[in-house]
This record gives structure tokens, sequence and C-alpha cells, in this order.
């Protein structure tokens, strides 16, 4: 009875502790709001064709994706040629670099080979945030500025509710808990 009283006494402590632990924790890491200023930055800098920009977006897609870059790869398991895979702080694609390169005729990175896009891609933060960027400013014009569509395809489907939503939790997060001023 004894030891009983003395391990539910101790099991109470330990689960105190955790739970003071968690609720005085920092909610991101210096590194993940390093990045996600960084994302915000680079989001400022390209509006869409009604002057609107996609900070708030942009950094929740980039928590979404890579929780504010801690995992750069994406995919892999499915494909292993990094050629095909989800790359970067915001899991740009290869193809969607290129897609995105023609309809701007941006020839910087059209000029690139695959090896070394991809290489940009993994290597470059800010450069994956911008092409990412540009990506979402150009889906919101295509899909004339119709929000949850932008964010639907920017994960690949016209109406992805749970990939919305992730995104939306994501954003309301960032907007409670990140100190980015």
């Amino acid at each position: 009875m004894i030891n009983f009283i003395n391990f539910s006494f101790l099991r109470s402590v330990i689960i105190i502790g955790l739970f003071l632990n968690i609720a005085t924790a920092d909610v991101f890491s210096p590194k993940q709001l390093e990045t996600l200023k960084m994302v915000r930055e680079v989001a400022l800098m390209y509006p869409n064709s009604k002057g609107e920009t996609f900070e708030n977006t942009a950094m929740a897609i980039c928590l979404t994706e890579t929780s504010a870059g801690i995992f750069k790869v994406g995919d892999i398991g499915k494909d292993p040629n990094i050629f095909n895979a989800s790359l970067g702080i915001m899991q740009v694609r290869l193809q969607t670099a290129r897609f995105l390169a023609e309809k701007l005729q941006w020839q910087e990175v059209m000029e690139l080979s695959d090896v070394k896009l991809v290489n940009k891609l993994l290597g470059d933060d800010r450069f994956n945030a911008t092409v990412a960027v540009r990506f979402i400013v150009w889906l919101n014009d295509y899909t004339e500025q119709h929000y949850f569509r932008t964010v639907s395809r920017y994960n690949g489907g016209n109406y992805n509710h749970p990939y919305y939503q992730r995104v939306m939790r994501n954003m309301d997060l960032i907007k409670r808990e990140a100190k980015l001023d």
C-alpha cells in the first residue's frame, strides 16, 4: 500500500512537472522564428495584382509544410528521385519552379540546370521562399483572388479542405505565439 502511494505521488509530481514544462516552453525555436521572419520579409516584396501581400499565408504554409524549416525534403518516401521531391522550407517541387519561371519569364530560374535548381531550392532558404511566395501570388491571381483555392492549390488540390484547415490553424498559432516584431 505504501509503495502504491509513493508511486502515485511520484507519478503526480512527474506529470505536474511535464505540464509546467510544456506550459512555459516556447512554441517556436529561435531558428523557426528566424525562418518565419525571413518568409514574411520575402512575402512583403511580392504583392498580387490588387496590391495585397501574403506574408501571413506564406508563414503559415512554411509552418505547415516543414515546421518552419525543420524538415526540408518531402515526398522522398514515395519516389526516391530527388527531382520529384518537395524541397526546402516551403516544399517547392522542381516542376513547380520550372512552371512558375515559364509563366513569369523568370530568366534566373529558367537558366539553371535541374541539378543547380534542386540544390538552390534545398540550400538557399530565401530563394526557396521567393519561389513559393511568387507561386502563391500567381495562384491568387489565377484563381481571381479566391483565397481558399489559392491555399488549396499550393498543396496540389483545387478543393483541399484538410490542407486549408491546417494552414489556417498554423496561421492562428503564428499570430498567437510568434513574437515576430
